[in-house]
């Protein structure tokens, strides 16, 4: 598995998928936990994610592997936190500290952002978008795959049942190109909590990733 010369961050990894299904099932070590996951998505493609997200893992972490509560990735017997993103070719995680807030969002350039921006973005975002020199395209794809990444980290650690709202609870405040950050709140009840993330603008995609 051919590893990417991109670098973002110290807790970031990122691989470019170019192995056969038969190749990953060659060189990756599964639980049976793990191999009933794979076996549950029909889809070729959607294995490959699967085997990919645990090859790189072990590449890092021999003998690392995941399982999920309430659907969140969660590194089995290591105090440690784990992300997971994936696209058709790549394949990327983030791994932090136990009890670290953790996220990680990959996300191929697409105009379906842009088509269905005014459904996740705020006025306040609308303006930004509006506004900023960075082309439609991009923005709207850079503000998506944040409120992903935010999504990821703040959705095991909130307090509330509903499904967290893109639109009205996870906020963008600032797009920070000197220094490649997003800054922005997330909204619970009646709490406000301040995140930083970072992001890399590629020629085919975007890459967000939780920092603080």
């Amino acid at each position: 598995m051919p590893k990417s010369t991109l670098t973002f961050h110290s807790s970031i990894h990122l691989w470019d998928i170019t192995e056969s299904f038969e190749n990953l099932c060659e060189i990756t070590n599964l639980t049976e936990e793990e191999r009933d996951i794979v076996d549950s998505f029909r889809k070729v493609s959607r294995k490959k994610e699967i085997l990919a997200s645990r090859a790189l893992l072990q590449s890092i972490i021999p003998d690392g592997h995941i399982h999920y509560i309430n659907k969140n990735p969660q590194l089995t017997d290591l105090d440690k936190e784990i992300s997971i993103s994936h696209t058709d070719n790549k394949v990327m995680i983030q791994i932090k500290e136990g009890g670290e807030l953790c996220g990680v969002d990959v996300q191929e350039l697409s105009e379906k952002a842009t088509r269905v921006k005014t459904k996740f973005l705020s006025p306040k975002e609308m303006e930004i978008v509006d506004l900023h020199p960075l082309n439609n395209l991009t923005l709207s794809n850079l503000l998506w795959s944040a409120k992903e990444t935010a999504f990821k980290a703040f959705a095991s650690v909130c307090q509330q049942i509903e499904v967290i709202e893109f639109k009205t609870q996870l906020l963008t405040d600032e797009i920070n190109e000197e220094e490649n950050q997003i800054t922005g709140h997330f909204v619970e009840r009646n709490s406000r909590t301040s995140f930083t993330l970072g992001f890399s603008i590629q020629e085919d995609c975007v890459v967000t990733w939780f920092e603080k």
